[in-house]
């Protein structure tokens, strides 16, 4: 039959990671569909536009120019914060630069404080950001080209979600522009956290960025090989749809078999660390969040299985640095360190923990360190335990403080993780927030703070927000029809000119603590050398430098 004889046939595809996504370490996502896909006989080449320094440069460059023409907003830690405003301001280049009304647009977006709109405009200057624009997107479409013009690719699949949302659109539309029979994919959480869960949202993305040919929504691999073997037509394909088409009914991989992900033609030397996952999902169901919605449940690795990936990456690439790309490592992490110590491995670790009772006993944080964690990412939120049980994270202030204490004790980089203005939080509560980390200041490497997102129905919790809340679109009309989607905002609660105070009283008193929140590596030596400061010396093993280098053999 000819569907037959469709699966045979192989095909290639090029997986884009788009600007601007930070190379912390080699993307997973499109690395492990890679193993995957090549598995079932087609052939996949990965694209990372973040590691080209004439495109990676124009997001310092914009964050500079908005420093130049709004110095206030240096008070919100803007490289992270405004992250999503670069994006959305992309868009609007892409989208709407010949509309007279262009300029409004763009101060709507950019004065996200909500200051006196005529007051901003007179300092707002769009043509110094339409140049940089200019040069960024001449630069991106220029390796897109190039990349067409090397292959005959018959598909294209862009990661999409908040930062990349301008990039992702755009690469596809180019390339369909190139080459009218390329189809093109999207996978990944989407633009607006939690546009997954909601169906109508997805299709008016759809609709407005005709030139995508699938989005699919939660894991991708299954999905993606139906796809290549043309077995699927479907522009919108999530896990209930992608089961009725397969035999076995299950739409996930078998996670205990997962393959090591293969870096393909990356360029690995450009990234801090190598990346590697044990789960999918998370067991915990946080209010504030959208992994447990998007990957539907958790999935777990073995110690064992994850450790022999690590084994054969440290091997095949000749470095000793990894990123542990879950949601949470908590579950992992005390076999995973043992295995490294018994095997007598010099790899270091990185990766995401809850600050509960599992993290307060200085006997495992010690095997931890000496099995190779060197960082832990400590999603905190807040200092307060009203707003910690409304936010269902099952921990305490006391066992945040022991978790502090124990890690940085053994010289654990201690990155701990704040959600500024959550619905509801008072200014005494934010206060107790501030007290903790003044308190516990000692023992913290990072504090790095950010603007509760919201989701009418996306996060874990949103029902119950929006009961209590209510939610209306963050933008006006104009700006909702160009993007298609709009973000959100909780109604009946902070204002924007109170939730950026908040921003701002938080970046103040790190500064005043010397607390820095470290991006460059200059800044993360620094911060390096206080934290060690402050801890006996306890050094954590890993410098950004080391890590980027060979192995010694």
């Amino acid at each position: 039959s000819e569907k037959g004889a469709n699966e045979h046939i192989m095909s290639n595809i090029l997986l884009i990671v788009p600007h601007f996504w930070d190379p912390i370490c080699v993307p997973l996502g499109v690395s492990s569909l890679k193993t995957y896909v090549e598995g079932e006989g087609h052939h996949v080449d990965l694209l990372d536009l973040n590691t080209n320094d004439q495109i990676f440069k124009l997001q310092n460059k914009y964050f500079l120019t908005v420093l130049e023409m709004f110095p206030y907003m240096e008070r919100w830690n803007i490289f992270r914060n405004g992250t999503e405003m670069l994006s959305i301001h992309q868009l609007l280049y892409l989208n709407a630069r010949s509309k007279p009304y262009y300029p409004d647009l763009v101060a709507e977006v950019m004065n996200m404080d909500g200051r006196n709109h005529s007051n901003f405009c007179e300092r707002l200057n769009v043509k110094v950001f339409d140049a940089i624009f200019d040069e960024l997107y001449s630069s991106v479409e220029s390796v897109i080209k190039q990349e067409i013009q090397q292959k005959d690719y018959q598909f294209i699949g862009c990661h999409l979600n908040n930062s990349t949302w301008a990039g992702t659109t755009h690469c596809l539309k180019y390339a369909k522009s190139l080459n009218g029979r390329i189809k093109t994919i999207v996978g990944g959480p989407g633009p607006v956290m939690g546009i997954t869960s909601s169906p109508h949202e997805v299709e008016d993305f759809m609709k407005k960025n005709d030139f995508i040919d699938h989005f699919v929504i939660g894991e991708g691999e299954k999905t993606l090989v139906k796809i290549l073997n043309n077995e699927i037509s479907a522009r919108i394909i999530d896990p209930v749809l992608l089961k009725s088409l397969l035999e076995n009914s299950n739409a996930f991989i078998d996670f205990k078999k997962a393959p090591t992900p293969d870096y393909g033609n990356l360029s690995i030397h450009k990234y801090l660390q190598l990346s590697v996952s044990s789960s999918r999902g998370c067991p915990f169901e946080c209010s504030f969040c959208a992994e447990t919605v998007f990957w539907d449940g958790f999935r777990s690795n073995t110690a064992s299985s994850v450790y022999n990936q690590i084994d054969g990456l440290a091997d095949k690439y000749n470095r000793s640095s990894f990123y542990i790309c879950d949601s949470l490592s908590n579950h992992i992490i005390t076999p995973l360190t043992q295995e490294i110590k018994d095997n007598n491995k010099p790899y270091t670790l990185d990766c995401y923990l809850r600050a509960d009772k599992v993290c307060t006993q200085e006997k495992r944080t010690k095997a931890w360190r000496e099995g190779g964690l060197f960082r832990a990412r400590l999603g905190m939120e807040s200092a307060s335990q009203r707003i910690l049980d409304d936010m269902i994270k099952n921990t305490t202030p006391e066992n945040m403080e022991m978790s502090l204490h124990a890690l940085s004790k053994h010289g654990i980089l201690t990155s701990t993780l704040w959600i500024i203005a959550y619905p509801g939080e008072t200014e005494n509560e934010f206060k107790e927030t501030l007290k903790f980390i003044k308190d516990s200041s000692g023992h913290i490497y990072q504090s790095d703070a950010w603007l509760f997102q919201y989701h009418p129905i996306g996060l874990s919790k949103s029902d119950k927000i929006s009961s209590e809340k209510e939610s209306k679109a963050r933008f006006s009309d104009h700006i909702n029809e160009i993007l298609s989607v709009s973000p959100y905002h909780v109604d009946e609660d902070l204002s924007q000119e109170e939730r950026f105070g908040r921003l701002e009283q938080f970046t103040c008193e790190m500064e005043e603590l010397r607390i820095l929140n470290p991006y460059s590596i200059t800044d993360i030596l620094k911060a390096e050398k206080r934290f060690s400061g402050l801890n006996s010396g306890k050094n954590s093993g890993w410098d950004p430098f080391s890590s980027m280098k060979n192995l010694v053999s």
